[in-house]
């Protein structure tokens, strides 16, 4: 058994309640989720405030963008750091890659919420039938 998340190898899942570095990790996925949110959100509102002729607010507001794009990638980082805590770090990531780069948000912030739960896991199917 894993003493900093709780993995269990004989039962295939997490046994008990969130270990401190899982609730850590959920903080820093909803934070970082909270900053890529408002970066791209006041990139939006600030390309929509841009005038004709002004040329300093669409400078603003691309690198407003690009600062929610690079957080985006980072929040992946962090999401597959996170999954990799219960063995589903590949399930999380062809999600939150397939949906980038807004649907990462939502993959962060239910991947936030599992983390914070813990709890079992779904075994993998085996061959065996039992």
């Amino acid at each position: 058994m894993c003493p900093e998340c709780g993995w269990n190898v004989a039962t295939g899942g997490v046994t008990g309640p969130a270990s401190e570095r899982a609730v850590r990790y959920a903080e820093h996925l909803q934070y970082m989720a909270v900053f890529t949110a408002l970066m791209f959100g006041a990139s939006l509102i600030v390309s929509f405030a841009t005038t004709r002729g002004n040329q300093f607010l669409p400078a603003v507001s691309m690198g407003l963008l690009v600062t929610g794009l690079i957080a985006d990638v980072f929040l992946l980082l962090l999401i597959y750091k996170t999954a990799a805590m219960f063995a589903e770090a590949s399930r999380w990531m062809v999600g939150a890659v397939l949906t980038f780069p807004f649907g990462t948000l939502i993959f962060a912030w239910v991947l936030a919420r599992r983390a914070r739960l813990g709890g079992p896991v779904v075994p993998p199917a085996s061959g065996t039938g039992d």
